[in-house]
């Protein structure tokens, strides 16, 4: 840095340090850069260190630029299945679109359970769909309209700051974290769960999950 180069070129400088001291030495980098103006390419596997240190990210796959953009846009609207699953929304439900409206549409999850979604691909009646979902979008035990499904509590595990649930929801496993230091919901109780519609991201079904 003290030679001021036009590029600095950083891959995964901060992997072999203790989680504390990681993420001292983040926030510091960042302050750096910025105000130095120097320009950083940096490599990293974490999610929190692209988001926290880039003003832009690129998001590759077997050696494939899938999305370059702002870490908003990165982490709102990802360009497509596998983006949305490594910033995060490991959830996957499956569907048809029945009805579209402008950015967002009616999806059948089967068995008459339908919802409604966020379109991020161009999709039309009678598409099958893919939908991402954040464990942390899901809201455990609360009925604010709209998307409200019934869903069955498997287990939990409680991480001091925040509890993540194994919870069965229209026919599949998926993961829900819930802030807050008491784990609030016991394992084989059912209870409703809301899925707002804006955190559903609907892509078009290809076939095997893009997450493998």
């Amino acid at each position: 840095m003290v030679y001021r180069p036009q590029l600095l070129l950083l891959d995964e400088p901060l992997s072999n340090l203790d989680a504390k001291l990681r993420l001292r030495l983040r926030d510091d980098l960042r302050v750096i850069l910025k105000q130095t103006g120097m320009t950083a390419l940096y490599v990293t596997h974490d999610q929190a260190e692209a988001v926290v240190l880039g003003d832009r990210i690129g998001v590759m796959r077997d050696g494939k630029l899938l999305q370059m953009d702002t870490p908003d846009a990165i982490y709102n609207r990802p360009a497509d299945l596998f983006v949305a699953n490594f910033t995060g929304a490991t959830n996957e439900l499956c569907g048809t679109l029945v009805e579209r409206n402008g950015e967002f549409g009616v999806v059948d999850f089967g068995e008459g359970r339908r919802g409604e979604v966020a379109l991020l691909h161009a999709l039309g009646p009678d598409n099958k769909v893919r939908i991402a979902l954040r464990p942390e979008n899901i809201a455990i035990g609360k009925c604010d309209g709209g998307n409200t499904f019934p869903a069955k509590i498997l287990d939990r595990r409680y991480q001091g700051t925040q509890t993540a649930y194994g919870i069965e929801l229209l026919g599949r496993r998926l993961e829900a974290i819930e802030l807050g230091t008491a784990a609030r919901h016991q394992v084989g109780v059912e209870t409703p769960v809301s899925l707002p519609r804006e955190s559903l991201w609907a892509y078009r079904d290809t076939g095997p999950s893009t997450y493998e």
